[in-house]
C-alpha cells in the first residue's frame, strides 16, 4: 500500500471517529422520544425518513432525525454508545463486516445469524426484513460491455489490462468489497481502481473517465444511465436484505416500535426500492415527500 493511500486511510478513520464522537457525546442522556439515523447516500435517506414517519403518524413518539451521518462505522458505533436509537442495515454487512464472517448465499441463513448474534453481543435487536436486497454490484456501460461479450464477473479476466474501475472508498476497504473481491475471483485490475465519492461514480462512468463502478441493485441510476449489472457468477456478494436494527433497551421502553416498523415488512422489492431512488436521484424530488407518498399509498399512514 502506498504512503498516500495510507494516509487517506487513516485520514477517513480519523474523520469518522470524530464524527462518532460529535454525534454520541452532544446528545443529551435525559433525551426525549428517540434517535433515527442512516448512512450517506440515498437509500438510506430514503429508509430513515420512512421509518422516522411511520413511528410519529402511529404513535406519541417524539422522533429525532440524523440522517445522512456517513457509512457503516458511523451509524453502527453510534447505535451501539447510544447515540442512535435506530438506522436500517443491510444483513451482509452486518455479516461480513461486523461479525467478520464468510460469506453466505442463503439469506435466510445470514439473517438468522446476524439476528441471534448482534442480541447475544451488542444487544441490538433486527427487526423484519424490508423485502428488497440491495446486493453489491460491479456495472459497466451496457454498449461496451455488449460490444466485449461480457456479461458476468469473471469475463473481466480477458480485459484486466483495458478496463479502468472507479470505486467508492467504502467498497476498496470492506472485506465483501474489492478486496475479497479479487481474492475470490482470481484476478485483479492491472490499473488500480480509481477512488471516489458514491455520487461521482456515475457521473465518471458516464463520461467515460472509468469503465467499471461498483453499485447497489436497487439504485434508479443504473437504468438512468444505462448500465449493465455484471452477473456474480461466483457467488461472491452476499445478500444484502435491508432491516431496522434497533437497541434493545429502546425497544423495552417503546415495545409498539417493533409492531409499527414490522408493517413494513416485505413491502419493498427490489424494482420498487429502485424507482424510489430514482425518484430521489433523477427526478429531484424531496425525500421527504418520496417517503411518505410510499407510505400513503400503501396504507401505512
Amino acid at each position: 500500500m502506498s504512503k498516500l493511500k495510507k494516509v487517506r486511510n487513516w485520514s477517513f478513520v480519523l474523520l469518522s471517529l470524530l464524527i462518532i464522537t460529535v454525534l454520541v457525546l452532544f446528545i443529551p442522556s435525559g433525551k426525549k422520544g428517540i434517535t433515527v439515523g442512516s448512512k450517506n447516500f440515498t437509500e438510506q435517506v430514503i429508509l430513515g425518513e420512512m421509518v422516522s414517519t411511520l413511528i410519529e403518524e402511529n404513535s406519541d413518539i417524539k422522533v429525532n432525525r440524523k440522517l445522512n451521518l456517513g457509512g457503516t462505522l458511523v451509524c453502527f458505533t453510534a447505535l451501539k454508545e447510544g447515540g442512535l436509537d435506530l438506522y436500517v442495515d443491510y444483513i451482509g454487512t452486518g455479516l461480513t463486516v461486523i461479525l467478520k464472517k464468510e460469506v453466505i448465499p442463503d439469506w435466510r441463513k445470514v439473517y438468522k445469524i446476524v439476528k441471534d448474534e448482534f442480541q447475544k453481543k451488542f444487544d441490538l435487536i433486527w427487526l423484519e426484513p424490508l423485502g428488497f436486497n440491495n446486493t453489491y454490484t460491479l456495472t459497466m456501460r451496457r454498449k461496451e460491455a455488449e460490444e466485449l461479450k461480457i456479461e458476468k464477473i469473471s469475463d473481466l479476466r480477458k480485459y484486466t489490462d483495458l478496463l479502468l474501475p472507479g470505486f467508492d472508498h467504502e467498497f476498496m476497504e470492506r472485506p465483501d468489497g474489492y478486496p475479497g473481491l479479487i481474492k475470490h475471483y482470481g484476478f485483479k485490475f492491472k490499473k488500480e481502481p480509481r477512488e471516489m465519492d458514491s455520487g461521482l461514480m456515475y457521473k465518471a462512468i458516464d463520461e467515460k473517465e472509468v469503465d467499471i463502478i461498483d453499485a447497489f441493485a436497487t439504485d434508479g441510476r443504473i437504468p438512468a444511465f444505462d448500465l449493465l449489472i455484471l452477473k456474480d457468477d461466483k457467488n461472491f456478494f452476499p445478500p444484502y436484505h435491508a432491516a431496522p436494527l434497533i437497541r434493545k433497551d429502546t425497544l423495552k421502553k417503546y415495545p409498539q416500535i417493533k409492531e409499527i416498523l414490522n408493517r413494513l415488512a416485505f413491502k419493498i422489492d427490489d424494482r420498487t426500492m429502485q424507482q424510489l431512488n430514482s425518484q430521489v436521484d433523477e427526478e429531484g424530488k424531496r425525500v421527504k415527500d418520496v417517503a411518505r407518498d410510499f407510505l400513503e399509498k400503501n396504507g401505512l399512514i
